[in-house]
């Protein structure tokens, strides 16, 4: 693109001499995004690395919801919300799937085989100049960017104005982890350095380096099954809906310790001429987290409706679990390219390279068990929807919750990877005219190559138990009821004082040794317990697919006194082409099916710029887009989630090769009025209409014969058990306005003019037809009816100070046939960043994350919060990671 290496941006700066002169001129500075800003051929928000360096959060997805529609998620289907870290962005409440992400104006490669979305795990806050959201893009930008399109920019040497060397050390504390005694702190180291040479000064070098690492404790409540109606008269009702009170018969309580390490880098080589321009760009980003779920479970039987009418259980037992929740991820990029200038041509070249990773290596989890029933009766209290109580006698509750009537029983294992190697040409010409009207016209391709390939290998065959001191050891198939594995009490571990005692007792195990008793006989024959490992263990869940994506564009600039006019059209062809194993049935052998798609899309675009002023634009815009299915989606594994008990399965995850992409027609119109005091106020009208948008149904039924994937020995489902699959919709439309304003006070007198305020507020409606019985019309998922973020900030002489509140409404997540939809609740932070320059260039930090303690994931049944979310998928429906404290220092030489 044009605005590789921010050229065009430079380009545009210099061409002319007003603006927000006072701060534009330094790259990297809040005057130069809004420059930027102003000055772009559609709507966008720029954030710059001034903004970026005085954010107290350390994760990229939390510093950009600070800008006007932009928000972040996580979910707890890999426990990613139990990090406190966000891992998806959204642009104006779309899902982070609908959104193109560059770095350097090249395309990221998507690890994750499950959505189009980047983890912005691997992306850290450092060595970054300035990000910018495009929320109108134009016909050399992607296609596929029905949300918008997030560029990260990295520096070269060419961004500052001489010799530049950083040194940046900072640690941190996370409180609930102080509590409960688990790891709790850590810290971050970074360098950065720049240099020009040669006899014009047109040779550069940039290189940064870093290394983080960071203890989180997280504590997360759910239902460990579905609900039913608590009243007998209403026992009958067709959907959940339809009862005024419901009740649940198990509950499950989850700490979650993670450390999170960060490393990496980037590298820039630059060398810049009148005529000629050549540069290479690298980056490196490897993100690991280690995470132990320790969740104990309460578990009501002989469940039904008393004399009275009211359901209960008339006994109970305990259960305790654990599992390895380790997440490896890796990031790496490299552009190779050129800009060419002769006469009036201008020519744009280059290669680019995108390798990313994303793995769960050594999953172990372990079931606890005993022979204790407990008798009751007992009641599941859910009143207090963010701490559920089993209710009943206190000498039964306190048999209950006894961790010595369970022992260690069993342990199954996985290895899981997924990997996309994305190899791409681009090149665009750009012609001046002379002309009044006609401009300049800019017209070139692209062609991208990505390799995909995900697998899950079982550690035994059919992903059966591997029990401990059971057959494998020349010992009995224990039954869990009858395990022949130490208590709780005397497995090497912790024991702390969690949920307020709601738990009972609460043992941190020893990651360790629950590993030594499964890792090392993994992918073993075990005849007389879980079977002798197979050619369809292994293969089960794998696939393979390449994508070819090739795109023509060509876009006019045409000028009509203060209106700037852009219409242009660009074509993508896509050929998709994948394999997946399929099983014979015989549960050991099976072959590769392919699984081909390939479609053409054209893309018309016009954007529209009025500029009274050179401070003032109004801007309208209209385009085509789409966004294509993720690879695991349709051509992915099938998932199982079981109750280690009954063997019952819980919830299916299923792939779907029949999706379609989703299209878009997509309007924008903005009004913006800047100051020359780094000021901004705009206001934005949008509406999208999109066509076979891609939901995830969850259902009560399967519309396959088989279950697929590796099912476990005696597995069965019932009327209990959650199909979930992505689908089309029918249309959608989502339609909203965007308020925002940022201003300094610097016209103020003396100390007073160091204060500074923003915020920005988006409003949205969305109306979709999902095509299931009992949703005619529902809301697009992850599409929140309000967002707004108020700032308050100061910066002047040697203090700085930064006050930032950030919420994000309520979500759908996903559709349900028999039961209400799943949503998840508001989130909301309050973070405050403090700096002070010292001299000598050496700058203090003190920052504060999530002030207000508010949960990290909160997901219902239901809109309202009156019930929390069963999600066989996942443990933890509300999920709280306490408070982050960080102190710095900082030496610019």
């Amino acid at each position: 693109m044009l605005a590789s290496l921010g050229s065009k941006q430079n380009k545009i700066m210099a061409a002319k001499s007003e603006g927000v002169i006072v701060l534009a001129k330094r790259a990297g500075s809040t005057g130069a995004a809004l420059d930027e800003q102003r000055r772009s051929t559609g709507v966008a928000s720029v954030m710059s690395r001034e903004q970026i360096e005085q954010a107290p959060e350390t994760n990229l997805s939390d510093i950009l919801t600070r800008l006007p529609g932009v928000s972040a998620y996580s979910d707890m289907g890999g426990g990613q919300a139990a990090t406190g870290e966000s891992q998806y962005m959204t642009i104006r409440g779309l899902d982070s799937s609908y959104n193109a992400y560059t770095l350097n104006g090249e395309r990221i490669a998507p690890a994750d085989p499950t959505t189009r979305a980047i983890s912005f795990d691997m992306l850290a806050p450092y060595g970054i100049t300035s990000i910018k959201v495009s929320k109108s893009t134009t016909a050399d930008m992607d296609g596929d960017a029905i949300g918008g399109a997030i560029d990260i920019r990295t520096p070269t040497a060419f961004d500052f104005s001489g010799p530049y060397q950083k040194v940046t050390l900072q640690g941190q504390l996370n409180d609930k982890a102080a509590q409960i005694g688990t790891q709790d702190l850590g810290g971050t180291a970074q360098v950065e350095f720049a240099r020009r040479f040669g006899k014009d000064k047109n040779f550069g070098i940039y290189a940064t380096g870093y290394y983080s690492s960071k203890g989180v404790l997280a504590d997360a409540v759910a239902p460990n099954t579905s609900y039913s109606p608590t009243l007998l008269s209403q026992a009958g009702v067709a959907s959940l809906n339809q009862a005024s009170q419901l009740s649940t018969q198990q509950l499950k309580y989850d700490l979650f310790s993670s450390s999170i390490k960060r490393y990496g880098g980037s590298l820039s080589l630059n060398y810049k001429g009148d005529k000629q321009e050549v540069y290479f760009l690298g980056t490196y980003g490897q993100y690991n987290v280690t995470m132990n779920d320790n969740q104990v479970s309460l578990r009501g039987g002989d469940s039904g409706y008393n004399a009275n009418g009211v359901y209960q259980s008339a006994t109970a037992t305990r259960g305790q679990y654990f599992e390895t929740d380790d997440s490896a991820q890796l990031l790496t990029t490299q552009k190779l390219g050129g800009i060419t200038r002769t006469g009036k041509w201008t020519i744009n070249y280059d290669i680019f390279n995108s390798y990313g990773v994303q793995s769960s290596p050594n999953q172990v989890e372990a079931s606890m068990y005993g022979n204790t029933t407990v008798n009751g009766p007992f009641t599941f209290d859910v009143e207090n929807t963010t701490l559920p109580r089993v209710m009943a006698s206190s000498s039964a509750v306190s048999q209950l919750e006894n961790q010595n009537t369970n022992r260690f029983w069993k342990t199954q294992g996985r290895d899981s990877q997924s990997t996309s190697d994305m190899f791409g040409i681009h090149a665009d010409t750009a012609y001046k005219f002379n002309s009044d009207i006609l401009k300049s016209i800019v017209f070139g391709f692209k062609i991208s190559d990505t390799q995909r390939q995900s697998w899950r290998h079982p550690y035994f065959h059919d992903d059966n138990n591997f029990v401990y001191d059971g057959p494998f050891f020349g010992g009995q198939d224990w039954a869990y009821n009858n395990a022949a594995g130490p208590v709780i009490g005397d497995i090497p571990g912790k024991q702390v004082n969690a949920f307020g005692g709601a738990a009972g007792d609460f043992r941190l195990l020893d990651r360790d040794w629950v590993k030594n008793t499964t890792v090392p006989y993994k992918y073993q024959n075990d005849p007389n317990g879980a079977g002798n490992y197979t050619k369809n263990d292994w293969n089960a869940n794998t696939s393979r697919g390449s994508e070819r994506i090739y795109a023509g564009f060509v876009e006019l600039n045409l000028q009509a006194g203060p209106v700037d006019i852009h219409p242009g059209f660009r074509y993508e062809y896509t050929d998709f082409s994948g394999s997946h194993w399929k099983s014979n049935g015989d549960d050991a052998t099976g072959e590769f099916v392919n699984v081909k798609q390939s479609y053409g899309t054209p893309l018309p675009y016009l954007n529209i710029n009025w500029r009274p002023t050179d401070l003032s634009v109004l801007r309208f815009s209209v385009r085509r887009s789409l966004t294509r299915p993720a690879f695991g989606l349709i051509n992915g594994a099938t998932s199982l989630s079981l109750d280690s008990v009954t063997n019952r399965v819980i919830s299916v995850s299923q792939p779907n090769p029949n999706l379609r992409p989703t299209t878009a027609t997509v309007f924008d119109f903005s009004g913006e009025l800047y100051n020359r005091h780094a000021g901004v106020v705009s206001a934005s009208v949008y509406y999208k209409q999109l066509q076979k948008f891609i939901f995830t149904s969850v259902s009560g039924t399967s519309n396959s014969s088989t279950l697929g994937g590796n099912v476990p020995t005696n597995a069965y489902t019932d009327n209990g058990t959650e199909y979930q699959m992505p689908m089309n919709g029918g249309g959608a439309k989502l339609e909203g306005i965007e308020l925002n304003a940022q201003q300094t006070l610097d016209f103020l007198p003396g100390w007073l003019g160091g204060f500074g305020l923003n915020g920005n507020v988006t409003l949205q409606h969305s109306v979709a037809k999902s095509n299931i019985a009992g949703h005619p019309n529902t809301a697009l998922p992850r599409a929140p009816e309000i967002m707004y973020n108020l700032g308050f900030f100061y910066n002047r002489g040697r203090f700085h100070f930064d006050l930032n509140y950030n919420y994000i409404g309520t979500q759908l997540l996903s559709l349900n046939s028999s039961v209400p939809d799943f949503y998840l609740q508001p989130t909301q932070r309050l973070d405050l960043s403090l700096k002070y320059k010292f001299g000598w260039g050496l700058t203090g930090t003190l920052a504060m994350q999530n002030l207000l303690n508010t949960p990290a994931y909160w997901e219902t049944m239901g809109k309202g919060k009156a019930y929390l979310a069963y999600d066989g998928s996942a443990n933890g429906a509300f999920v709280q990671t306490g408070r982050m404290y960080l102190v710095g220092l900082t030496g610019q030489f």
